[in-house]
């Protein structure tokens, strides 16, 4: 005999050892010898009694056998790691804002002089302007106490910081990165006793990024001293503040207090924003208040309300009716730089300070109105950037019905585009009015899909109608409108049914349907129209009704992961959520699942709930579902929460309610039996390929530097320098985008390659107290990670380039042991469906091995790239957007996993894919590959005069044969290009100083084979194709013939010296158009330095000439001076003989001339001396002739 109940619940609550022994601490102070506290209504208050009722519950919970879903209740974690900013010059004191954007140069003076370190004194070091303070609490316990205790137990935090990848990857690195450090424990300069009993805390630097506004950061443990939790934050950058005074104030308006009348009994809003770009986030709907909630954090802590500098309202008019003015901020939408509100209908936008340069829109100081003399009756948000922009959608309204603006939104620059381009919707459908209610913008295909409502003559009453515009695109002259679905005008009928299929036969009901929005996911591919129905569906033509949603209720907003789920609220605070893929709809609150959650919230007093509070949106984040909620405590104080929304524990908390069991009589003792819902007993993910080649995320490894101290603590020397560090690991991660390769593929590697060889050295002064400031630099701890493993679930997205394939198992355990049952019949017990949301895109296969040994099977899942649906694209640019689902036939809302964090449904998962060029990719020049081929080519290599290490030089007189890498900066593979590329000199000059850029008619002339202009500088001789005119390369072709005709730039260089021409050559590579091995659109651009070119043949002539004649003119110099010189040299003794006769003959009429008393004496010698002159002409006259 087996009876059968429908009802079981399970209440189960853990004692104070149970919290204690699971935080490593064997204490319970909480504890006490007074056992009323736990004494409930209807029961006696002394202790031994409740102590004798407890342990005989204990016991029965003991005999009886295990539930279906294990029960776990844990709203908040026993201990919380916190985190707060914080200035170098005020470590220790309170908590900064993040709005300063600039390094800082202060560290720079303690790298100066740190000798004996392997730090390089010759560059500037800077560092980031704020610091991370971590620290951790635990209910009921000293804070100061905890931290010192956990710091000499050894625990210190693990900090992981993520970088949201920028908007525009134009003008950004399209690049996903996160670097991981740990925190470095320093005293507060409170004073104290002894050093051990300080007031401590850890700090880390507080990274930023070109580019990046959004930054995650998670803290986790090192698995010593206290067991906390792992705890993610949202820490962003706020370009809407200014230093004003010594203070920080808002650019956009002044802050207010907040006060219980502007949330109580309000109506909850969505928040809209561009999902995981936006570093501020906003909601309006106070009422009758100009007045906004603005946080950087993600609603998490920092929440202000800001009362906004707008002095213009519109009270309306005859083109633009007004029903009721109000002063309150309606839409709200925040972007990457840029916040949009609506007030009645004036539309006003923000831009915020965020890296502003060159080409960029500079941040405003005040409110700007765009759309001006339009009447703009409603905001709608696009939600997923795309091709480097972001969009907004305005819906016109009054006279201008059926008309809406299309905004595009890049580096701060604001873009409205009214469409359709010439007429309304209503004219183009010729009705007599018609209303236009939403509007959604699908990025793949540049189409928008509209909801719109017509008034017709034919047709008694209105009629929905969901609409696909194109507009007016390059070689075309018209927009295009047409209809994707009629929508019904009552709800189906779908009594003791999930779905029903919308065909136009099936029963209605008398409940007329009323469509309010539309929501669409581009990774799924699904549509969904929701109002007082919710009708999906995958092609935007075929739909489905989803019965499980009451008509009863409207949904007033929806908000979407883009992860597998979509929540919708409705005009009574309702809360439903969807999972994509499946047809079922699950209420959240109210619900039998909410009111024990909310039960055992207030049982374990938990600040998370109260009785008192209003909910004031609900939305998704990067951790999950998330709600705001403005909640009153016991005092009377008001304040906003935001909670993270424990959607599986709600649903685990449902299914026991629905979980029956069996009590099974037979000829032995009866026995009980759980029924449970969940097809599987087991699931594991098996055999998941490493992460980091599908998801892209680069790590990289920062650990503080350590530091002589007996108790380990840093100080503001060693923080500064740990600042640094960072900066410069970062640093050279940003300048890592050489042209030429280096030997090793890591961007670190110069950072240590000359003192690698001193480390021994550095570490013996280190360990001998002889280092400066006390801090030793351990190289090993600052480079880059590759080798992460896979852990036991799914990734959140992965990339596929060009016929990649994705592989991994999954093993499941039967619930039932009979061999009958479970391999007889596996079909129909247990199930996995595959669904793909672009099918002509992706395949997948699965394979199923039964493992009879162990009541299991193991299903092998392969996704394939078809090859298909991606042309080619830069490094992560224009990815196209799909999704896997991966499903336990009836698992959806039944399995749940108990983990240390909370339930995580298993047998229903998505994963997001991204089709194309993969980030992190990218080509480079191998330069060591390339000389020493050519050197063995060759037989010989030339270097310049003045050789460089950076940029070899090439003979132009030898073939050069250039060869590639593919370099992944994500896994640190570096491989040989093998494709197709086209080659092209796009500029050179004769110095890196002059060189020029050529125009597109002299590229072509230079490089193309076709040219007939004698303008080619360089030819391939054999083994190339040509494509669009130009020459086709591969690794096998043969090498570049460097030519320089005549009227090409490199053609008759004038040498500056002595030493041959050279000339530098700007040269671009790219595969696009010639490569079909993968879809990225690799383009390289480097200088390649080539000397030893030719003159032409004139100017080598005249240098011919001009040669030969400067040596015939030696040449006959040197015979005219060996055949002159006897002449020139008895000359020159005669010349020189006449002057010694002109000097002497000048120096005795002086001497003659000097005295008259010497008269006398003088004629004398004068007579004298003329007869020695005769004498000597006389002897010269009779001197002999030489014979001949």
């Amino acid at each position: 005999m087996v009876m059968k109940a429908s009802s079981f619940s399970e209440n189960r609550s853990f004692g104070c050892l149970e919290r204690e022994r699971a935080r490593g601490r064997s204490g319970c102070p909480s504890a006490s010898l007074d056992f009323s506290h736990d004494s409930l209504r209807g029961l006696p208050s002394s202790g031994h009694p409740t102590l004798m009722v407890s342990q005989l519950l204990l016991l029965l919970l003991l005999l009886l056998p295990q539930a279906p879903v294990q029960l776990l209740f844990q709203l908040e974690d026993a201990c919380k790691w916190g985190v707060v900013l914080n200035k170098y010059d005020t470590l220790g004191e309170g908590s900064e804002r993040f709005f300063f954007q600039e390094p800082i140069s202060d560290v720079d003076e303690f790298f100066n002089k740190m000798e004996d370190s392997p730090t390089d004194k010759t560059q500037m070091n800077k560092g980031f302007p704020y610091f991370m303070k971590i620290n951790f609490t635990c209910p009921g316990e000293n804070s100061e106490a905890l931290l010192r205790g956990g710091h000499l137990k050894g625990l210190v935090p693990i900090v992981l910081v993520t970088f949201y990848a920028p908007v525009n990857f134009r003008r950004w690195k399209s690049e996903r990165l996160q670097i991981q450090m740990e925190g470095a424990p320093y005293r507060s300069h409170v004073s104290c006793t002894a050093e051990e009993a300080c007031i401590m805390d850890w700090y880390t630097p507080m990274p930023m990024k070109n580019g990046s506004v959004v930054m995650e950061v998670e803290i986790s443990s090192n698995q010593l001293g206290e067991l906390i939790g792992n705890a993610r934050y949202m820490i962003n950058i706020n370009g809407f503040l200014k230093k004003h005074r010594d203070q920080l104030i808002f650019t956009l308006g002044h802050e207010v207090n907040m006060i219980d009348r502007d949330f109580i009994n309000s109506p909850s809003r969505p928040v809209w924003a561009t999902v995981g770009q936006a570093p501020v986030l906003i909601l309006g709907g106070i009422p009758h208040e100009k007045m906004i909630l603005i946080s950087d954090s993600s609603f998490q802590k920092d929440i202000s309300l800001v009362e906004l500098n707008i002095d213009s309202c519109w009270l309306g008019s005859l083109h633009c009716p007004q029903e009721e003015f109000t002063a309150s901020i309606f839409d709200t939408i925040s972007t990457e730089s840029i916040l949009f509100i609506r007030q009645n209908q004036l539309v006003y936008y923000f831009t915020g300070n965020y890296f502003h340069g060159t080409g960029t829109g500079s941040s405003t100081s005040n409110w700007v109105r765009v759309l001006r003399s339009r009447c703009i009756k409603k905001l709608c948000p696009v939600e997923l950037h795309s091709n480097g922009s972001e969009y907004i959608l305005a819906l016109a309204g009054g006279s201008e019905e059926g008309i809406f603006h299309f905004g595009t939104i890049t580096d701060g620059k604001v873009r409205f585009r009214r469409m359709p381009n010439m007429r309304s919707m209503c004219d183009i459908r010729t009705v007599i009015s018609c209303w236009l209610h939403w509007v959604v913008y699908k990025a793949e295909d540049h189409t928008f899909l509209l909801l719109m409502e017509f008034d017709e003559i034919t047709v008694d009453g209105t009629h929905f109608q969901v609409l696909q515009y194109s507009p007016r695109r390059k070689g075309s002259y018209l927009d295009s409108v047409s209809l994707l679905f009629e929508i019904p005008s009552f709800v189906p009928l779908g009594d003791e049914k999930d779905f029903v299929m919308v065909l136009g036969v099936e029963e209605y009901t008398d409940y007329p349907l009323v469509p309010r929005g539309l929501f669409y996911n581009p990774f799924s591919h699904l549509l969904f129209i929701w109002g007082n129905a919710i009708l999906q569906s995958f092609d935007d033509k075929n739909y489905i009704y989803l019965s499980g949603f009451p008509k009863e209720s409207s949904i007033k907003y929806m908000a979407s992961s883009y992860k597998g789920q979509v929540v919708c609220v409705t005009e009574k605070e309702e809360i439903w959520i969807i999972f994509e893929g499946s047809f079922n709809v699950y209420r959240l609150y109210p619900s039998d699942g909410w009111d024990i959650l909310f039960t055992l919230s207030q049982m374990q007093a938990s600040s998370l709930y109260s009785i008192n509070e209003t909910s004031v949106s609900i939305f998704y984040d990067s951790m999950g579902l998330q709600q705001l909620v403005y909640m009153i405590n016991s005092e009377g104080e008001g304040k906003l929460v935001k909670r993270h929304v424990p959607v599986n524990q709600i649903l685990v908390y449902q299914l026991l309610s629905l979980t029956t069991y069996e009590i099974t009589i037979d000829s032995g003792p009866a026995t009980l039996s759980y029924n449970n819902p969940c097809p599987f007993k087991l699931m594991q993910l098996k055999y998941l390929p490493n992460p980091q080649r599908f998801t892209r995320l680069e790590r990289y490894r920062a650990q503080a530097p350590f530091v002589n101290s007996v108790s380990g603590f840093h100080t503001k020397i060693s923080l500064a320098i740990y600042q640094g560090l960072v900066y410069h690991l970062l640093w050279l991660h940003a300048k890592y985008n050489k042209p030429y390769a280096d030997p090793v593929h890591d961007p670190t590697w110069r950072w240590w390659k000359d003192k690698q060889q001193d480390k021994a050295f550095y570490f013996y002064k280190a360990s001998n107290f002889q280092t400066k400031f006390g801090v030793y630099i351990n190289m090993d701890s600052y480079g880059k990670l590759y080798n992460q493993k896979a852990m036991n679930f799914l990734p959140e997205y992965i990339y596929l380039d060009k016929g990649t394939i994705y592989s991994f198992s999954i093993f499941l355990v039967f619930t039932k042991t009979s061999w009958e049952s479970t391999f007889l019949d596996t079909k129909k017990h247990l199930r996995l469906a595959v669904i793909l949301s672009h099918p002509w895109c992706v395949s997948a296969t699965v394979n199923e091995n039964y493992l009879i040994n162990r009541n299991a099977m193991l299903f092998e899942v392969s996704v394939k790239d078809k090859l298909r649906c991606f042309d080619q694209s830069i490094s992560g640019h224009n990815l196209k957007k799909t999704a896997l689902f991966i499903k336990v036939v009836g698992s959806a809302g039944k399995c749940f996993l108990r983990t240390r964090y909370g339930y995580r449904m298993q047998g229903n998962d998505m994963i997001p894919m991204f089709i194309g060029c993969p980030p992190g990719k990218r080509l480079a020049f191998d330069i060591t590959l390339t000389l020493q081929h050519n050197k063995e080519t060759n037989k010989r290599y030339f270097d310049c005069v003045y050789p460089d290490p950076e940029m070899p030089c090439f003979l132009f007189s030898d073939p050069f044969s250039p060869f590639f890498l593919i370099q992944d900066m994500v896994t640190g593979e570096s491989g040989s290009f093998n494709g197709s590329y086209v080659l092209k000199v796009i500029g050179g000059g004769t110095s890196l100083e002059n060189i020029v850029d050529y125009s597109e008619a002299d590229i072509f002339r230079y490089n193309s084979p076709k040219d007939n202009t004698t303008s080619l500088i360089w030819i391939v001789r054999e083994n190339w194709t040509d494509s669009q005119s130009f020459s086709i390369l591969n690794r096998n072709s043969s090498g570049i013939e460097w030519l320089c005709l005549k009227n090409s730039p490199c053609h008759d260089i004038i040498p500056k010296y002595i030493f041959s021409p050279d000339f530098f050559f700007k040269i671009m590579v790219s595969n696009r158009g010639v490569d079909t091995s993968t879809y990225c659109d690799y383009q390289l651009i480097f200088i390649l330095h080539v000397h030893g070119l030719p003159l032409s043949n004139r100017r080598a002539l005249l240098f011919l000439w001009v040669t030969i004649a400067v040596q015939v003119a030696f040449i006959f110099l040197y015979i005219s001076c060996c055949f002159f010189w006897p002449v020139l040299k008895q000359w020159w003794s005669h010349f020189k003989w006449k002057v010694s006769d002109i000097i002497m003959a000048e120096s005795f009429s002086t001497y003659s001339s000097s005295s008259s008393s010497l008269h006398s004496t003088a004629s004398i010698k004068g007579s004298e001396i003329q007869n020695a002159g005769r004498e000597a002409r006389s002897f010269r006259k009779s001197k002999p002739k030489k014979r001949i």
